[in-house]
């Protein structure tokens, strides 16, 4: 499994280096992003909670981990989980209506249950632990390093992440951003890509330094932040996609029609792209400090 994890670190590192247009393979909060939220949360542990997030991962680090949940949905045996990482939020619904609807099936259907689901199973509630192992069981597939605490801490990191990111909370119609293309400095793409990757990548940043940024930044909201509740995590993101949404045809590509994005769109929109890190991982180092 370690193998596993250094193989996607080296995508990663591939999806940086990769041609103009080849970059949709990558799609994902960009696995700096994941890093990114999981260092800030690492960061903001205490001594204590710290060492048993140490002892539960082992030879990993936290962020690390954190990108293991997208490197798997490679991995036919793993499908079950790719509706974990988002929730389909239409216009004409609320987060706590579909949350209620999702209620009444005896399965995980979104981003928040599957968060739901980790804390559980790393507050050792029986119930979710035998779900998890059920599925596992079904669909063949081995825990992250022989341990269902690595891989509750992994999924719960990495699903804190994608709850932020405003097209993770995105509409039907056009699949969360990915069917509207655009370009991103001349570079055919489309709107999923660029607030997953496209605009961290732009910085130019390592995820240890952006962290560090975004740190300093945002700290004094880290309070605020800290003490929602998951529905409004969503809540939020729902609020910036129809920001996103709304600007979407500002500036358009005269020959294409595509909107067409670049510094103005960097100047404008980074901004919300270092918040929704900043808050996703002041939340998951409470999360974490309540569970351990």
């Amino acid at each position: 499994m370690k193998r596993k994890l250094m193989l996607g670190l080296l995508l990663g590192l591939l999806c940086l280096t990769a041609k103009a247009g080849e970059h949709h393979a990558c799609k994902r909060w960009g696995q700096n992003g994941h890093r990114i939220v999981a260092q800030i949360a690492y960061d903001n542990l205490s001594e204590k909670v710290k060492k048993k997030v140490d002892e539960a991962l082992g030879d990993e680090y936290l962020a690390q981990v954190a990108t293991w949940p997208d490197f798997i949905r490679s991995e036919t045996s793993w499908d079950f989980t790719k509706p974990w990482h988002y929730i389909t939020i239409d216009p004409d619904k609320t987060v706590e209506e579909v949350m209620q609807e999702a209620a009444g099936n005896n399965s995980i259907d979104n981003v928040l249950e599957a968060i739901a689901l980790m804390q559980g199973i790393l507050q050792d509630n029986k119930a979710d632990i035998q779900m998890m192992e059920d599925m596992m069981a079904k669909n063949n597939v081995e825990s992250l390093n022989g341990s269902l605490e690595t891989t509750a801490l992994a999924f719960l990191i990495h699903f804190i992440g994608d709850v932020h990111q405003p097209m993770h909370v995105g509409k039907n119609e056009d699949l969360g951003g990915n069917k509207i293309s655009v370009l991103f400095f001349d570079d055919r793409s489309n709107l999923h890509s660029v607030w997953d990757q496209g605009m961290i990548e732009n910085e130019g940043l390592d995820f240890k330094t952006f962290s560090g940024f975004i740190d300093k930044h945002h700290r004094n909201r880290k309070q605020e932040w800290e003490n929602a509740v998951p529905v409004t995590w969503a809540e939020e993101s729902v609020a910036h996609r129809e920001d996103i949404y709304n600007t979407l045809y500002n500036n358009t590509d005269r020959d294409s029609g595509l909107p067409s994005m670049s510094y103005n769109y960097q100047h404008d929109f980074i901004p919300v792209v270092e918040e929704r890190l900043a808050a996703a991982g002041y939340r998951a180092a409470a999360v974490l400090e309540e569970l351990y």
